[in-house]
């Protein structure tokens, strides 16, 4: 459904959605921020909103929470958890394995999923809408890189963190990861807390538990 003057397209709401609904005065109150900066996020594709069938904007507390994680702000209690969610791309099994270990310390921070395929990762971010990827360079499918262009391409995504990473690690890799899109490129094997990092997860956390 079209919103008119030139503002991106958003869905009708869909019935019988069970996640809490926040108009934009109630998203202001909750951040403390104006009513018209929350619009403006919604005008920018970066908070995803629908639309009631008699014209209102709302927001289902799930991409509000989302939102919040993927640009680093504080969660409020009453979204839940502020679990970072992150999708793992690499066509060895090993590999995955070991991520999957290297991680499992930070569990209640960290909400992993993996998939060996490329072209299924391009399904899989759309479905799980991920706060970001970790995607590997050379996949026989899709490489890395054209994963990358292809989620860029895409408005509604422009808020997912990529992250490539190869075990050819050098500086030409990492600007041909930055053209592609990703916000770094990691040396494997994977150094968990350089994610940790790039996803300032304390931050975006916040301090509440």
């Amino acid at each position: 459904m079209s919103t008119g003057s030139g503002q991106p397209k958003e869905e009708l709401l869909p019935s019988g959605t069970t996640d809490q609904l926040y108009t934009t005065h109630d998203i202001s109150r909750l951040l403390q921020v104006d009513p018209s900066t929350v619009s403006k996020w919604i005008d920018r594709g970066i908070l995803m909103a629908f639309r009631t069938p008699g014209g209102h904007r709302r927001v289902r507390s799930a991409d509000l929470r989302a939102f919040l994680i993927t640009h680093q702000m504080p969660v409020p209690d009453e979204l839940g958890s502020g679990t970072v969610k992150l999708l793992v791309v690499d066509d060895e099994r090993p590999v995955l394995d070991a991520i999957k270990r290297a991680f499992k310390p930070y569990a209640a921070q960290v909400e992993l999923q993996s998939t060996s395929s490329g072209v299924e990762a391009l399904l899989l971010v759309s479905e799980q809408k991920p706060h970001g990827m970790l995607i590997d360079l050379n996949m026989p499918d899709i490489d890395g890189l054209e994963v990358c262009r292809r989620i860029r391409a895409r408005k509604q995504m422009e808020s997912v963190r990529l992250i490539t990473m190869t075990s050819n690690h050098s500086p030409e890799v990492v600007e041909q990861s930055k053209q592609a899109g990703a916000i770094a490129c990691l040396a494997k094997p994977l150094d968990v807390q350089q994610v940790l990092e790039l996803f300032r997860i304390p931050l975006a956390l916040g301090t509440k538990k």
